[in-house]
């Protein structure tokens, strides 16, 4: 147990992950004050085009995936 535990701790993303999650957790504040507001509603991001267009697949991929149906896109 203090090997595992010595070598989780010794990862830089695992300690990213816990100092993460316990700040997330303990820092007050409404959703908005912490930036986590606009992930809220489906509807907001999907209204935003600034945000599809940065985040899309390119076409020639999209069409890809299309066409795929195990992908399921």
């Amino acid at each position: 147990l203090d090997f595992a535990i010595n070598a989780l701790m010794s990862m830089n993303m695992v300690v990213t992950l816990l100092v993460a999650f316990l700040l997330d957790n303990t820092v007050p504040g409404s959703k908005e004050e912490r930036g986590v507001y606009i992930w809220s509603r489906a509807e907001d991001v999907a209204a935003d085009a600034s945000l599809q267009s940065e985040y899309s697949l390119p076409k020639k991929v999209a069409w890809c995936c299309c066409r795929l149906k195990c992908l399921g896109v």
